[in-house]
């Protein structure tokens, strides 16, 4: 294996962004039944803990903590595997010497269980899994090879070695063999993908696999065995890349297409992400029969085969949710001659840049949409094509529209108040992405015009900016350089404590325009504005977070565009 395969993964990946923190959770795995991770072993435990119904027993873990489950594992033989179905019902595999320790563990159990039929004389670890990451931290991988600064071709080699030939042939047969109870699979190491790893993936029992930016250095088809049942994956999240130090590895088509083919007779959920330049064809249409949601971003493909199998000609898709990057030409192509997809409810068009002349008509072939999110687009389209279309959408509950232009138009507001089923929206306008905001929201206009739509529960606006005295500064840098007004400025303060009080006077700023919604739309329960996330409670807005938060997660799902 090329040294250049391991270098990636002493890079720190950056992490998301800081102001999106508000409703997010840790995700929480709940351990397997004890049964089933005891596997068949009777159980010899007098502790009365074991008395109780075993379906009780999940409940009753749930509330211990880290120490209690240790001191649990102490007791006996069946208390000790009840701590493990907590302890290990997910692992992330880091490259932390504990988790070396414990792969090895699991490795040995394989070995053991392959010789003997798929049994062990004892109940194991790997019983207890149900979901497995590999993502290896950068810092572990320093400390195990005892790189302090840049590594060198001597340690790139050594990690290499101890990576590609030890550490991933042990992930691979913990898969394959030791772990009988695996549902979920996620492969996060933006490195090389080793054979025998990918390979171990059809013999696993797994329903939901992630593959994250790995790698390849060929553009090989994944081994497929030519016996026994095809894959059975109801959920992927498929994002592979070239190898760019590799001179074979020219796309990725053959790996993603023979994946694809794999689950297709039971894939529910499919997420594909792919590059720039990577070009996508199956050579011929791949059926999935069961498809409910489907997100496409940066998708290229050389012919239509792809897109046709997705969306199956006549009345055959089972679609509900769909996400799509309109961004190439052959996709905008491709959408109108779809026509209506009866059982989809929620779509998501988007793309990087405003699209010319867009056509409206496989949007206006759905009406029966209870979520569409569409970006970005100009007023004038938005005004003359597809907000008169959608005022005759009676089913549309949720809308998220982002205008390409520092304004939003007031006859797009008034063709906006026309659609009387919605219960949520969410606006934005002007630049998206950096630290300038040119959106200088008129919550007058937008009060006034979008009255009518008394069913509102949730409204937010995004990237919307305001003036803190007339042209000093300008609004792009509102946020920025945070000027207070000059009445209320404290004389003395250090900058820092200048930039605790304009947050403090910005967020009692948003909190009276909040007072305006809220007294205007009487069923909002939940208000984004400048910023701040609100609440109410006794008809006075109530801010959820301490400081200005993007909300980007809850945003993106409340709005149907994580799917």
């Amino acid at each position: 294996m090329d040294d250049n395969g391991i270098e990636s993964l002493f890079v720190p990946i950056l992490a998301g962004p800081k102001d999106d923190e508000y409703g997010k959770n840790r995700t929480v795995t709940r351990p397997l039944f004890f049964d089933r991770v005891n596997e068949g072993f009777s159980i010899t435990s007098t502790t009365p803990l074991f008395q109780l119904p075993i379906e009780l027993l999940n409940d009753i873990t749930t509330y211990l903590g880290a120490d209690d489950l240790k001191s649990l594992a102490l007791v006996d033989r069946d208390c000790r595997q009840l701590a493990r179905s907590v302890q290990f019902s997910t692992v992330t595999l880091d490259y932390s010497f504990p988790k070396h320790s414990l792969i090895a563990a699991l490795h040995e159990e394989a070995q053991e269980r392959s010789v003997n039929n798929g049994c062990l004389p004892q109940p194991s670890i790997g019983a207890c899994v149900r979901r497995l990451i590999v993502a290896t931290e950068p810092r572990h991988l320093s400390e195990a090879h005892n790189v302090v600064e840049r590594p060198d071709l001597v340690d790139l080699r050594e990690a290499s070695d101890r990576y590609f030939s030890v550490y991933t042939v042990q992930i691979a047969s913990a898969i394959a063999s030791a772990l009988p109870n695996l549902e979920e699979l996620s492969l996060q190491d933006r490195a090389v993908a080793p054979e025998h790893l990918l390979g171990a993936i059809p013999a696993s029992p797994i329903r939901t696999l992630k593959l994250g930016k790995i790698s390849l250095a060929v553009d090989d088809p994944i081994s497929i065995p030519l016996v026994g049942t095809r894959w059975g994956v109801e959920s992927l999240e498929l994002e592979v890349i070239r190898d760019l130090c590799s001179p074979s590895s020219r796309c990725t088509a053959n790996f993603c297409k023979s994946v694809l083919e794999a689950t297709s007779k039971n894939l529910e959920r499919l997420v594909w992400r792919g590059h720039f330049g990577d070009q996508q064809s199956f050579g011929r249409s791949i059926s999935f029969p069961k498809l409910r949601t489907l997100s496409l971003s940066l998708i290229s493909v050389s012919d239509d085969t792809v897109l046709s199998s997705f969306f199956p000609s006549g009345d055959t898709s089972t679609l509900r949710a769909l996400s799509i990057d309109t961004r190439t030409e052959r996709v905008r192509a491709f959408l109108p001659t779809i026509g209506q997809i009866k059982s989809l409810q929620s779509l998501h068009c988007h793309t990087f840049s405003i699209p010319k002349d867009p056509d409206v008509s496989f949007i206006a072939s759905n009406p029966q949409l209870k979520f569409l999110a569409l970006s970005p687009y100009t007023n004038e389209y938005l005004t003359t094509t597809l907000l008169p279309t959608l005022t005759n959408f009676t089913s549309l509950n949720s809308l998220s529209l982002i205008f390409g232009c520092s304004y939003i138009d007031l006859s797009a507001l008034s063709y906006i108040s026309k659609i009387r089923s919605l219960t949520q929206l969410w606006l934005s306008a002007g630049k998206q992405s950096g630290w300038a905001v040119d959106w200088e929201i008129d919550h007058d206009a937008i009060l006034a015009t979008l009255s009518p739509l008394q069913g509102l529960r949730r409204i937010a606006f995004t990237r919307d900016t305001y003036r803190s005295k007339d042209g000093v500064p300008p609004i792009e840098y509102y946020y920025e350089y945070r000027i207070l007004p000059t009445e209320i400025s404290p004389p003395g303060l250090s900058e820092a404590g200048l930039d605790v009080v304009w947050e403090a006077w910005h967020r009692n700023r948003m909190v009276d325009v909040a007072k305006r919604y809220f007294g205007t739309f009487k069923r909002l329960k939940w208000l984004l504005v400048g910023g701040y996330p609100m609440g109410v409670m006794d008809g006075e807005p109530v801010v959820e977070s301490g400081s200005r938060d993007g909300c980007e997660g809850v945003l993106r799902e409340w709005w149907g565009l994580d799917l």
